[in-house]
């Protein structure tokens, strides 16, 4: 994946070399996880598959007690270039954000109204515990492990989640007035047995 490589790539960049268990540690301590769609027990192969690619190369083996041997790594050339190349098309290309929830929401008429407000405000809830996380993260003062840029990051999170909230508080309002489809709804039985509504136009 390559939002994924990059985020290695760019940590390699200004620690390296380094090994796969400090690069975890750094995106562990980014949250890169809440952000970036990254599992952290992927760090390991990828470490390896860019090994083998050429974008990186091993540094000598460092082993402790009786644990596995750790591999170092630095960026080649090679690894700097396509770094550089990443973070350019992140930075130039719009790209559409892959939500979960739009997939659940686009067969929101298969609840009952019931549960979609019900589901909604346990979502505004949630949000809103992230939403003052992340203000209280963003108000920090800057420092070595907090880069004046970061607190940017985290306010642009939570303007989207603010949006995010905003959106599910219209929703809830425009099913309890029934102005959207859900469960059995007229609508929605239309769109379900569209050839019941024609069997009966005709036989009247």
């Amino acid at each position: 994946m390559s939002a994924t490589r990059l985020l290695i790539l760019g940590v390699l960049h200004f620690k390296q070399p380094t090994y796969g268990y400090e690069v975890r540690r750094e995106l562990e301590s980014w949250h890169a996880d809440q952000w970036a769609n990254i599992a952290y027990g992927s760090i390991y192969h990828a470490l390896k598959s860019m090994a083998e690619e050429g974008l990186l190369e091993t540094v000598g083996e460092e082993t402790v007690g009786n644990r596995p041997a750790r591999i170092g790594y630095i960026i080649t050339a090679a690894g700097e270039d396509t770094f550089r190349n990443l973070l350019r098309e992140y930075w130039w290309e719009v790209k559409p954000v892959i939500d979960p929830f739009m997939v659940a929401a686009a067969f929101m008429p298969y609840l009952s109204s019931e549960e979609i407000i019900a589901a909604l405000r346990s979502r505004i809830t949630a949000l809103q515990a992230i939403i003052d996380g992340l203000e209280f993260q963003a108000n920090q003062p800057p420092d070595e492990f907090r880069p004046p840029h970061v607190a940017y990051l985290r306010r642009r999170m939570v303007n989207r989640a603010r949006s995010d909230v905003a959106w599910s508080k219209d929703v809830i309002e425009k099913v309890e007035a029934g102005e959207l489809p859900y469960g059995n709804s007229e609508f929605w039985q239309r769109r379900q047995h569209p050839d019941q509504e024609n069997c009966t136009t005709i036989d009247k």
